[in-house]
């Protein structure tokens, strides 16, 4: 248990998996409607994940601040400011979980890229297509489920890792699950019920695996979601 809480951890504080209630600012429309460098600005979403240490953390969000479109100014202006203050606290708070959700919403819906809607219930992802092409791509993660909380993390198999048995890979310690999972191209996001989250990447060609690491019935000692059925694989190329 504690080797899938530490995977579930490094997943989702990469990404600062996003909470969604839809967006606060009503963000969407026609990208015609736009200012800014749109282009750029979707392009910068995408090298948040890719930033290491606070340093280049700031230089990502400087970028997206200097890129937004007016719908997004407001927000990404203050996401910039909390990070400064906070650091990575500032993707863990509701404050900042609310801004980064006001942020994907409004850039699954308007950036160009392949767009995956899945769905989340007790205990299956739904809507998750086999194959996907390389390149960018945002998903959007819906929770249908009734009162559980649903998560979706993603992470590339090094080819070591491809055709092992998912729930055993996932539940190798830290230190061996390493050779069999690329944690350089990981993402993920998370919903609560009736709610959805998003996340933005870049796949390259090969097989990832999805899975749901929030304990059943949402309990700190529970087994994970994917030891009862909630996780599957595709393949990019």
């Amino acid at each position: 248990m504690k080797e899938i809480l530490k995977l579930r951890s490094f997943l989702f504080l990469l990404v600062a998996g996003s909470l969604a209630a839809g967006s606060l600012l009503g963000l969407s429309g026609p990208v015609a409607a736009q200012t800014g460098n749109f282009e750029g600005f979707c392009a910068a979403r995408l090298e948040i994940d890719n930033a290491e240490g606070r340093k280049a953390t700031l230089t990502a969000l400087d970028q997206l601040v200097a890129t937004a479109p007016a719908a997004v100014t407001e927000p990404m202006t203050a996401l910039r400011t909390l990070y400064q203050k906070k650091g990575g606290d500032a993707f863990e708070s509701k404050k900042g979980f609310a801004l980064i959700s006001q942020l994907d919403s409004y850039i699954y819906e308007n950036c160009s890229g392949q767009k995956v809607a899945a769905t989340a219930i007790d205990y299956q992802f739904q809507g998750v297509p086999s194959t996907l092409a390389a390149g960018r791509t945002y998903f959007k993660l819906t929770n249908n489920a009734p009162k559980e909380d649903h998560e979706m993390g993603i992470v590339k198999l090094r080819p070591a890792g491809e055709g092992m048995d998912v729930e055993e890979l996932l539940s190798m310690p830290e230190k061996k699950l390493g050779k069999y999972v690329d944690f350089q191209n990981a993402t993920g996001m998370f919903a609560p019920p009736g709610q959805s989250g998003y996340a933005a990447t870049t796949l390259t060609q090969g097989t990832y695996v999805y899975a749901c690491f929030i304990p059943v019935g949402g309990k700190r000692n529970g087994k994970p979601h994917f030891t009862q059925g909630m996780y599957g694989t595709f393949t990019a190329g």
